[in-house]
């Protein structure tokens, strides 16, 4: 039990500590006993007043007893009251002609206090730590707190000396403190990690207590967790011979644990980390892909190695929130605790592995001076350190497999959940997942929590604004921080705003969140003819395309376009479709991603190079059409028709925004004609019903 506050008095010491004044006096009596003012030392006085200052100076402020003094002073031989009082009038000359003013011998009723300033006696200063540790439940305060009381010791209370003191059941008791406060230190710096920061004191505590077997198994674990592991054996057998050689008797459970640690080259217990981001406080929707990421992570059946998860996305898909509230959701399971680190730095710099390894394994209990110089001894010690545990890892914005492989851990028990960019290969086993933008009601939901007012969502411009964000999490999530930053703003007034295509990026920013910037990150991770490729392909402003009108943009042939094609889906810059009613292979450009690629061609691209593109994918939807409409009977005629009738209209309607008004005539003819001709035959149909 480690002890409590006793004599001067304090409003709160877990705020206000008591520190000692270098302008006043400063007495020391946790070790020798060492008297100072003004910062310079002072003579002590004779034997017997320096008996009472002793005596007094054990609980500073409260008055002691004549008794109690004359036993603590003299001891056995009890010294008369004539002495008593002999010695504290000579203690007053003393104060007042060597300490100086602040400090006072008062007698008061049958006894005498000793009034000084507060924190200007080192055995006040430590009682008030250690009650301040008492009262906290912050680890880094307490490991703090019980680090400071410490230091204030220099050696045994007084030096061991007047012997009637140092037998007295109140040293006794204040150096127990000592050493319950010393395993204090020792366990909660066991349990962060940092075993570096408590040895020191812990050895000196440990040394002053010889025979204090709980003491010594800390301290011996202490020294494996700090890698010194001879040091910590040494100590074991000095424990154990002295035990035997004094008391007859052998170690104890404890002592020999902490022996079987040291052996085993394990300092224990190792730190649980938690470093799992905060859950943002607007997450809407993605039932379904929170429970395919559950699922796994909360399951108990057995593996082969550990569990990976891959989630992937464009930028601003909500990549991150979705992995953070499943590992939230899953954190319990993994006790030994979770591991967190951002892959891609400022600019789209990659994170090293072999910093993020050195970051884990500190958080896992390994001081600086242990962890390797090399990337794959670093990954080895990883792997050992978590074999048999069971972690989470939640590494976000992973580059590629190169930079994801060192950091995955190699047994059963512990899993990983990757955000990227681009689908990851990974080891063999690893599952992904691809993340899309949100439906429609959850859109609008997470619009009207990020406004901070749910009722936005009834308005008949949320759901428009929804649609020009193009349900990207990302943009609906600015554009209801730009509500909530006017509470009086109207969603049409938004909505106003964000029509206009030319300055819909510019107004999709707010409190230095954009979505500009965060498109550009994946555009710039592509291969530059793979960019010439997004860019095109954003002119055509179909919601969906087949691959020949891609090959057509490009200027390219089909096993060209088609490594483009998948080059792009792979970024998730593209929705691949799969094949439409007339067996075309089909994709889609989402409408923020398609006014974000038109912005970069119109940049780009040559006023010649963007009508050349537009030109020849019209003209291929113009050349289809025409041949589909002259052969109305054909199945595949209505199949084509029917996977291209929402295209074919905004073909016919930029076609002539463009100037291109041949093409667009005869596209809308064609289109004309193939319905008349299904009207006739519908007809026909039912008069031969």
């Amino acid at each position: 039990m480690i002890g409590t506050t006793k004599g001067v008095s304090m409003a709160d010491p877990a705020d206000d500590l008591p520190t000692g004044d270098s302008d006043g006096p400063e007495f020391l009596v946790l070790g020798e006993l060492v008297v100072r003012s003004r910062g310079r030392l002072v003579p002590l006085p004779g034997p017997s007043v320096r008996a009472l200052l002793s005596a007094l100076l054990l609980t500073p402020g409260d008055v002691v007893g004549e008794d109690r003094l004359l036993t603590l002073a003299w001891g056995a031989d009890r010294g008369s009251r004539r002495a008593l009082q002999c010695a504290a009038t000579r203690l007053r000359t003393w104060l007042r002609t060597a300490v100086g003013p602040d400090a006072l011998l008062e007698h008061a009723g049958s006894g005498y206090r000793l009034a000084v300033p507060a924190g200007s006696v080192d055995i006040a200063r430590f009682r008030a730590r250690v009650a301040a540790h008492a009262r906290t439940d912050d680890p880094e305060r307490s490991i703090a707190l019980l680090a400071g009381a410490l230091r204030e010791w220099r050696g045994p209370v007084l030096g061991g000396h007047p012997e009637p003191v140092a037998a007295d059941p109140a040293v006794r008791e204040v150096e127990q403190a000592r050493i319950d406060c010393a395993g204090a230190l020792a366990d909660l710096a066991l349990r962060l990690g940092r075993p570096g920061t408590a040895l020191a004191l812990v050895e000196d505590a440990a040394a002053g207590a010889p025979y204090d077997e709980p003491l010594q198994a800390r301290l011996i674990r202490l020294l494996t967790a700090c890698g010194r592991n001879a040091a910590a054996l040494r100590q074991v057998e000095r424990v154990r011979r002295r035990l035997a050689d004094e008391l007859g008797v052998p170690p104890s459970r404890e002592v020999l644990e902490a022996h079987a640690a040291a052996l085993d080259g394990h300092g224990e217990p190792v730190p649980v980390p938690h470093q799992l981001p905060a859950a943002i406080c607007d997450f809407a929707g993605r039932r379904d892909e929170l429970a395919v990421l559950c699922a796994p992570l909360l399951s108990g059946g057995d593996r082969s190695g550990p569990l990976l998860l891959v989630v992937y996305g464009t930028a601003g898909v909500g990549k991150t929130a979705l992995a953070v509230q499943a590992a939230h959701r899953a954190a319990p399971r993994f006790e030994h605790g979770q591991l967190y680190a951002v892959l891609r730095g400022p600019g789209s710099r990659p994170a090293d592995p072999a910093e993020v390894l050195a970051a884990f394994l500190r958080a896992l209990g390994v001081d600086d001076g242990r962890i390797p110089r090399s990337l794959h001894e670093r990954a080895s010690l990883f792997r050992s350190r978590a074999a048999g545990r069971r972690l989470l890892l939640l590494l976000d914005d992973a580059m590629d497999d190169a930079q994801l492989h060192p950091l995955i851990p190699g047994t059963p028990g512990c899993a990983v959940l990757v955000t990227a960019r681009a689908p990851l290969a990974g080891p063999a086993g690893a599952r992904t997942l691809r993340l899309d933008a949100l439906p429609a009601a959850d859109a609008l939901t997470l619009l009207g929590r990020a406004a901070g007012r749910d009722a936005v969502t009834a308005d008949p411009a949320a759901a428009e604004i929804v649609r020009m964000c193009g349900r990207l999490p990302l943009a609906v999530r600015v554009a209801g921080l730009r509500l909530a930053r006017r509470p009086g703003a109207s969603p049409a007034r938004l909505a106003e705003r964000l029509r206009p295509e030319h300055r819909r990026m510019d107004e999709l920013a707010v409190r230095g969140i954009a979505v500009r910037p965060r498109l550009r990150e994946n555009y710039r991770d592509l291969a530059p003819a793979h960019r010439r490729a997004f860019r095109l392909l954003g002119l055509l402003r179909t919601a969906t395309f087949p691959e020949w009108a891609a090959s057509a943009a490009l200027g390219t042939g089909p096993d060209a376009a088609r490594a483009h094609l998948e080059a792009l889906a792979d970024a998730a810059l593209l929705d691949p479709l799969g094949e439409d009613a007339a067996g075309q292979v089909r994709y889609g450009l989402p409408a923020l991603l398609a006014l974000f690629a038109r912005e970069l061609a119109l940049a780009a691209e040559r006023p010649g190079t963007r009508e050349a593109a537009l030109r020849s994918a019209y003209g291929g939807w113009l050349h289809r059409a025409e041949l589909a409409a002259r052969e109305p009977a054909a199945s595949w005629a209505a199949a084509w028709f029917e996977a291209e009738d929402e295209a074919l209209a905004t073909v016919a309607e930029q076609a002539a925004a463009q100037g291109f008004h041949d093409l667009g005539e005869r596209l809308a003819k064609a289109v004309r004609e193939h319905r008349a001709r299904r009207r006739i035959g519908a007809a026909h149909r039912v008069r031969a019903d």
